[in-house]
């Protein structure tokens, strides 16, 4: 799998453990032929303004968008959450927003590596 991490972020070594603890916990860190993007902006995508966060994606490839207007740990709360939706796109499953939003605060508290804060 490629990840790919892009934008201004705070501590970006920090977050890319974090993302790929993630994904080891959602069981989608061996995939080869995978590409996760992860893009920090100042302004989401246009049609999607007031939104925090944002995944699209295939089996393939996710891109996923998180605004950098919120604070540090809200930002990782969203990538939690959009995380969550890239397993899904990647797995052919149908993006439910319900089991994102019930796994991303455990996945915050289990994958977030709060020993190196």
């Amino acid at each position: 799998m490629d990840l790919f991490i892009q934008g201004d972020i705070k501590d970006k070594n920090l977050v890319e453990i974090y993302i790929i603890n993630v994904l080891k916990h959602l069981k989608i860190d061996r995939r080869k032929s995978t590409e996760i993007v992860v893009k920090f902006r100042k302004k989401m995508p246009k049609g999607f303004g007031d939104s925090v966060g944002l995944c699209e994606g295939d089996r393939e490839e996710c891109i996923i968008s998180i605004s950098n207007k919120q604070v540090f740990f809200e930002q990782m709360l969203t990538l939690a959450h959009e995380l969550v939706h890239a397993k899904q796109f990647l797995k052919g499953e149908y993006p439910s927003e319900m089991e994102a939003k019930s796994q991303e605060y455990d996945l915050l508290g289990r994958c977030f590596p709060w020993e190196r804060t």
